[in-house]
């Protein structure tokens, strides 16, 4: 598949491209789709309403709202045409996440949120930069889509995790691996998670209970069953 890139960057370890940016108002009604792999779609509402409708939730649309719609997720959005949804959206591809740092990870499996009273103006600055095109616009654009991707992994951060965030060690790489692993495989096995992070099986668990409070078997239906809902 060939996309059309605006500009490429690197944040936390992974390679992002920026493949369209844009902003306005929703007066039609977007049908049920989702992304392809490793796509992020980010979309900031500024203004009017509508409602956006998952596979296993709608969500009433106002200003300051923020939502990411990432690989396999279907969703559609209704337009209320009395007071059409004003937004700008930005649709990132990750194109290499081999070396994700942990917090670079936490995004990445951020594949769906919906926060409520975001700050939208990093996002309208990003859409200044792409419609005026001022000289060097795509370096501006690369800047502005860091400190964004930041402020949004600092909103879904995992409170088990927040209190280590800022050591990087061992225990951290860790945590991207398990965060990858569950991602990727759909038949994974705690052997074989402990055999990727390199710890026995009951420190694997330990280590699950501490950034999720769950066991392997826990854990795996959760991501089970959101799996089934894409």
């Amino acid at each position: 598949m060939l996309v059309m890139t605006m500009t490429d960057f690197n944040w936390n370890g992974i390679n992002f491209s920026v493949t369209d940016i844009g902003g306005g108002r929703l007066g039609e009604d977007i049908p049920r789709h989702a992304h392809a792999k490793g796509s992020y779609e980010l979309h900031f509402i500024t203004g009017g309403s509508g409602k956006l409708i998952t596979d296993n939730k709608a969500y009433d649309l106002g200003a300051r709202d923020f939502f990411i719609t990432g690989e396999g997720i279907y969703h559609q959005q209704v337009a209320d045409k009395a007071d059409p949804v004003e937004d700008v959206f930005l649709m990132l591809q990750a194109n290499d996440v081999k070396k994700a740092t942990a917090i670079g990870a936490v995004f990445l499996s951020s594949r769906f949120c919906f926060l409520r009273d975001f700050d939208t103006t990093v996002a309208y600055e990003i859409l200044k930069e792409f419609r005026e095109k001022r000289p060097d616009f795509s370096s501006a654009i690369s800047g502005l889509a860091i400190k964004l991707l930041t402020d949004i992994t600092r909103a879904v951060l995992p409170d088990e995790f927040i209190g280590t965030i800022n050591h990087i060690n061992l225990n951290d790489r860790r945590f991207v691996l398990i965060e990858q692993a569950f991602l990727y495989s759909d038949d994974l096995t705690l052997t074989q998670l402990a055999n990727t992070i390199g710890v026995c099986e009951r420190q694997t668990q330990r280590l699950l209970k501490k950034y999720y409070g769950k066991s392997f078997r826990e854990k795996k239906k959760e991501c089970q069953e959101n799996k089934c809902k894409f």
